[in-house]
């Protein structure tokens, strides 16, 4: 009796370290979308923020809240994201001879755009409060 509960013991602290061996619904749930598919839907509601990295630093032009250009590959789909700031500033992501999706940075939270296929050609920009001058980035 006291092996059996032992093994019983040892088996809860391998799982609570390993974890349950279940799939987490998050995990199972799909994209909502990918590739072209994704031009000019949200990143959150389709679930293509989870996981999605920055592929370059942040543009920043005469200053205020950095413009972060983020790609997902689960969903081959990319758009930009304003950290928190004053709605004055504007990016947005654009796609060679195509399209752009605007994005409006906000004081009371993080901003995003709608996204892009990564098929497409693409790259963020944001404009300059002082002159309407933009500054790009690079294409992708």
């Amino acid at each position: 009796m006291k092996s059996i509960r032992t093994w019983t013991v040892a088996a809860v602290a391998v799982l609570s370290l390993f974890g349950s061996g279940t799939v987490s619904s998050e995990a199972v749930t799909a994209a909502g979308c990918r590739g072209s598919a994704c031009d000019g839907k949200n990143p959150h509601t389709t679930g293509c923020d989870k996981g999605a990295t920055e592929l370059r630093p942040a543009i920043r032009g005469e200053g205020g809240p950095g413009l972060h250009l983020r790609v997902s590959s689960r969903c081959s789909a990319a758009w930009v994201l304003f950290d928190k700031g004053d709605d004055a500033w504007e990016g947005w992501i654009q796609i060679r001879k195509g399209g752009s999706y605007p994005v409006h940075a906000s004081p009371s939270r993080p901003a995003y755009s709608l996204m892009v296929g990564t098929s497409h050609a693409y790259r963020a920009c944001k404009k300059n409060i002082t002159d309407d001058g933009r500054v790009c980035g690079a294409w992708h």
